[in-house]
């Protein structure tokens, strides 16, 4: 699904540049899923960013299902992003649109049909439950409802590849349990999930392979 060989990584400009990332080298396959750990500063952020063709790699290789990064024309990483959800921690909802129109938004670019996109987003919105907010702007959302609303919009299109950052921290235990099960569920079909925390419980209590990084640099790769 993804692979990336001695990947470095710095952000700034020329002068100011600070490595985030060092020769990180990593194989996720297919329906796999990762939790990302680190302490803050460690370079999960960074990594996702990569990931989700946010940021480029400084130096090393990175190919995301089966495309070469590096060296993929704009078009063939426009085709690409649409396979690839995020879920970040400023949640990114466009704040003109209400919460349909920011859920409805992935699809509408998939140019499918309102009739089917309407559907879509009443279940998905109705699983988070938020199907009694599908009017309201984000700025009238708390953070845990605009948290949900971030995530179903990630998920809305089954992505091939999903990376979260943070998905759980505005959330209480049992949408976080719903969460990481959605989340489970959708590797099982295919979808392959990097998720990034620093809370330690809830990976104890969800146990699954993980990267760890620490001051930009891979740790371990539990497998």
């Amino acid at each position: 699904m993804f692979r990336l060989h001695d990947v470095s990584y710095a952000y700034g400009g020329s002068r100011t540049a600070q490595a985030a990332l060092s020769h990180i080298s990593l194989d996720v396959p297919q329906g796999e899923f990762r939790w990302l750990l680190g302490p803050s500063g460690a370079g999960k952020s960074s990594l996702l960013s990569i990931l989700a063709l946010e940021a480029q790699a400084s130096a090393g290789m990175v190919e995301i299902l089966g495309v070469p990064v590096m060296q993929a024309r704009r078009g063939a990483l426009a085709r690409l992003r649409r396979r690839i959800g995020a879920v970040y921690q400023d949640f990114r909802l466009l704040p003109d649109l209400n919460v349909f129109d920011n859920v409805a938004l992935p699809l509408r670019l998939q140019h499918r049909a309102e009739a089917e996109i309407s559907h879509e987003v009443h279940a998905i919105m109705k699983w988070v439950g938020l199907e009694t907010r599908l009017d309201a702007l984000p700025p009238q959302l708390s953070g845990g409802e605009q948290q949900r609303v971030a995530i179903a919009r990630a998920v809305i299109y089954r992505p091939a590849l999903l990376v979260a950052d943070e998905p759980t921290n505005a959330l209480d235990d049992r949408q976080a349990a719903r969460l990481l099960a959605m989340f489970h569920r959708l590797a099982e079909l295919g979808t392959t999930i990097v998720v990034a925390t620093h809370n330690d419980s809830i990976v104890r209590k969800y146990p699954a392979p993980a990267i760890e990084l620490a001051h930009g640099h891979l740790v371990r790769d539990y497998r």
